[in-house]
């Protein structure tokens, strides 16, 4: 099996839970939302090792009959949450495809993907934001040659290859689907076989790319990432586009042809940008890099309307060696939070930074101190009134799970019950839509045993656990609401 080895603990948490009932058998206790909620896991609940689709209300097995050494490796609900759609070597052991399975009638599985060359894998793969389709990375139809294409959920393996035809030594290393659901933005080394480079390629248009960065320095350049505005209309990628490995932020219009407007300030050697994201309002992109001083790593963002000199530093002052290490944006564009060792060296903790307009960052979680940090996990809650996190807070050599609103910052709220000795919280967890809801994975009943939870933000300590009954070695891995 040549691209994974193995994805088995892929966490999945694509935001979506509507079932509200009270119990401890796979229903949740005391939400708000509708009762016609899907929750599906990931885990080798019948047979260890062999890692199967599951829902959660029922323990119901959703994917097909798996080959002898199959396993399904990730996962997606479809936007109405009718369906799952699914990569696993499910046919032939080792050749993994793709697949769809309706709710409704689970172990009816049908194979998406077009016929694959021998040696062929699907390797990745996003539903179209308008459920209509599925667009998969896959070496389909020269062995090692990793190409983008789109199937129609009503016309499986029909699918229609949607860029340019690569010859070998070219392929395809990322991918991404507008918004809008009307072209796919992606990576590959497409004009030169040493250089990755980022195109566009509509729907209706299959085959005829746009090249939508700027020509990059050479020989060396590469762009690296990219996000596309959720409006559909620009593209932000990071690119050593300018000077030959400093990795820096340029825009482009997501039609073409690139023109690769520089964002950030000139950088110097030994700068980079290693992280950004594109604020909802597709108005600005906020970014880490080592700016200032090329020994820290700090945020920034900078406005599209502005580019390189309206950028400003967003994080609070850092202690010598202190550095951000990650962030996120509230979905309401209202503030960034993001984790730093800003008071105390190695201490890593969560601090809030208003957006509109721009104020001072504020500490989120209460003062922890060595060897107490908030680990690299953490959410802002989909109403953008609170984050969850998790942290070793209470216990120094126990990892769990905290909420703190905005309203009231450093008062922390510990979501999950006690743990079993030597369990923690995994890293694997989202909130509802309805921010009501927190699921989790956690060694929290039998240590060693990764079983999947829900808590109530309202019933802090009170948690419900929603998978079937593990064969012995089982475990849960990801999830997706």
């Amino acid at each position: 099996m040549k691209f994974v080895n193995h994805l088995f603990l892929l966490a999945v948490a694509i935001l979506f839970l509507t079932s509200c009932n009270n119990g401890g058998d796979g229903t949740i206790t005391g939400g708000s939302l509708s009762s016609s909620g899907t929750v599906v896991y990931l885990a080798d609940q019948s047979t260890d090792g062999v890692f199967e689709l599951f829902l959660a209300s029922s323990g119901v097995k959703l994917n097909g009959p798996l080959v002898s050494g199959g396993n399904v490796i990730s996962f997606a609900l479809t936007p109405d949450k009718t369906a799952v759609v699914y990569i696993a070597d499910q046919t032939t052991n080792d050749v993994f495809e793709l697949y769809q399975v309706n709710i409704a009638t689970p172990g009816v599985s049908v194979k998406l993907n077009g016929t694959l060359v021998l040696g062929g894998d699907v390797t990745s793969f996003t539903v179209t934001p308008d459920g209509t389709s599925v667009v998969y990375l896959a070496d389909q139809r020269i062995d090692q040659v990793f190409e983008v294409f789109r199937v129609l959920f009503v016309s499986p393996q029909s699918s229609t290859l949607l860029n340019p035809a690569l010859v070998a030594g070219q392929t395809v290393t990322q991918f991404a689907v507008t918004p809008d659901s009307t072209k796919v933005v992606y990576l590959a080394n497409q004009d030169n076989v040493n250089v990755n480079e980022l195109y566009q390629v509509a729907f209706l248009i299959p085959l005829f790319s746009t090249k939508l960065n700027s020509p990059l320095i050479f020989p060396g350049g590469n762009v690296t990432n990219f996000a596309i505005t959720p409006n559909s209309a620009s593209v932000v990628y990071l690119a050593d586009q300018r000077v030959d490995q400093i990795f820096e932020l340029f825009l482009s219009p997501i039609t073409g042809p690139g023109s690769g407007t520089p964002l950030n300030p000139l950088l110097n050697a030994g700068q980079n940008v290693t992280a950004f994201a594109v604020t909802p309002d597709s108005t600005a992109v906020i970014y880490r890099a080592n700016q200032n001083t090329a020994s820290t790593f700090e945020l920034f963002r900078v406005v599209f309307a502005s580019p390189q000199t309206s950028s400003v530093t967003l994080n609070g002052t850092l202690i010598p060696g202190g550095n951000v290490r990650s962030f996120t944006i509230a979905a309401n564009g209202s503030a960034v939070v993001y984790s730093a060792d800003q008071d105390i060296f190695g201490v890593v903790e969560l601090f809030r930074v208003p957006l509109t307009p721009v104020a001072a960052a504020q500490k989120v979680n209460p003062n922890l101190v060595a060897p107490q940090s908030v680990t690299a996990a953490f959410v802002i809650t989909p109403d953008s009134s609170a984050v969850v996190y998790l942290a070793n807070q209470t216990v120094n050599t126990v990892v769990q799970l905290y909420r703190v609103p905005f309203s009231s910052l450093q008062t922390s709220t510990l979501l999950n019950p006690p743990l079993a000795v030597g369990g923690n919280v995994s890293n694997n967890f989202a909130v509802s839509p309805d921010s009501t809801l927190v699921l989790y994975i956690a060694d929290q009943t039998t240590f060693g045993v990764e079983e999947l939870y829900a808590v109530n933000v309202g019933t802090p300590g009170a948690s419900s656990k929603l998978n079937g009954q593990l064969v012995p070695g089982g475990n849960v891995t990801a999830f997706t609401f």
